[in-house]
């Protein structure tokens, strides 16, 4: 059974507010679509008026009232919970950029998602006062003294014992919300996940640059989304295959690995390959490695760096052992073929 329901909460405490007129639904039938308009203003629950903020729609955020739903895989999830978030006025008139992190379809991240190296901002005469972090508040940006360009950070822990999660989108928040048409959303890209699989978030939607004006003031959010396991091109299933087979020993699948481990992963398919005398896959391990480190992060490319020197050394150690196993089977061979020589008469 497929259920899907809304609800509208207080913006970051999580209270229920009445009168929203919440859905609760089963989804049976491909092609099912459920349509909601989140009314401008509802009262808090010590009456005072809150503001709609934005939609957590289940799988990405949008400060549009309005939400259309589309369901053609609701055999692949279970339960789909949207929530209407509303919250108090903002002050948007000061020259400065307020921003925050939302993990979609759990709740408000307290980390900063600006990636400082990779935005650009103008500070004070001279240098002084620096526009980011303002006034020691890595959430806050000052426009006062020219433009700014804030890149969100491309994956966000909410804790040290929370998974990481991926950017998603930007997203203004405006007091009331935006009214005009409507955002779409639907269940498509998740029917690899099987039966009773969970909701997951969409990452990379929306541009991860926003762009402020000098002088102008802005609240935005930067919403985070727990992706699907990613398919690696049927890899890891031909891996498994030859694991299976006892080449290369006991394998125990504790998960997805990490782009790293698809590296050695990827490394060891073309050996196996190459020993099969069959032609390796098309695309070269460090090909794709130098190839993705164009849009790697200063941090990632340091982790890059280490885990690929790990990597060779593995693989130094590796051609050691291959090679000592080569020259013993060799003096084996050259013991057998040596013929002894006949006894003196």
């Amino acid at each position: 059974m497929s259920q899907f329901n809304s609800s509208a909460k207080q913006f970051p405490g999580a209270d229920e507010l009445i009168g929203f007129g919440s859905i609760n639904v089963n989804v049976t039938t491909t092609g099912t679509t459920l349509e909601q308009t989140a009314p401008p203003s509802l009262l808090g629950p010590d009456n005072t008026p809150l503001g709609f903020l934005f939609w957590d729609t289940g799988r990405r955020i949008t400060n549009k009232r309005r939400v259309r739903w589309t369901f053609n895989h609701p055999e692949n999830w279970t339960d789909w919970r949207a929530i209407a978030w509303y919250g108090p006025g903002g002050n948007g008139f000061l020259p400065q950029v307020g921003t925050g992190a939302y993990w979609v379809g759990v709740s408000e991240m307290t980390p900063t998602p600006i990636d400082g190296a990779a935005s650009s901002f103008v500070n004070g005469p001279g240098g002084s006062p620096v526009a980011w972090p303002w006034s020691g508040n890595d959430h806050i940006v000052r426009t006062e003294w020219g433009p700014a360009t804030i890149h969100a950070k491309s994956h966000l822990k909410r804790s040290s014992g929370d998974p990481q999660v991926d950017f998603s989108s930007w997203i203004q928040l405006v007091f009331g919300g935006d009214g005009s048409g409507y955002f779409s959303e639907t269940d498509d890209d998740i029917g690899s996940l099987g039966s009773g699989s969970g909701v997951t978030g969409i990452a990379g939607s929306g541009s991860a640059e926003f762009a402020a004006a000098m002088g102008s003031g802005a609240n935005i959010l930067a919403g985070y989304v727990t992706p699907p396991p990613p398919d690696f091109g049927g890899l890891l299933g031909r891996l498994r295959e030859v694991i299976a087979g006892g080449l290369l020993g006991k394998f125990v699948d504790k998960g997805d690995p990490s782009p790293e481990d698809i590296i050695r992963l990827k490394l060891i398919s073309e050996s196996i390959d190459m020993v099969r005398g069959e032609k390796p896959t098309s695309t070269d391990a460090f090909e794709a490695l130098t190839a993705a480190g164009r849009s790697m992060s200063a941090q990632e490319l340091k982790r890059a760096i280490v885990t690929t020197q790990t990597t060779l050394r593995r693989g130094q150690a590796a051609v050691k052992f291959l090679e000592s196993l080569a020259a013993k089977q060799q003096a084996i061979v050259a013991k057998k073929t040596v013929k002894p020589r006949k006894p003196a008469k």
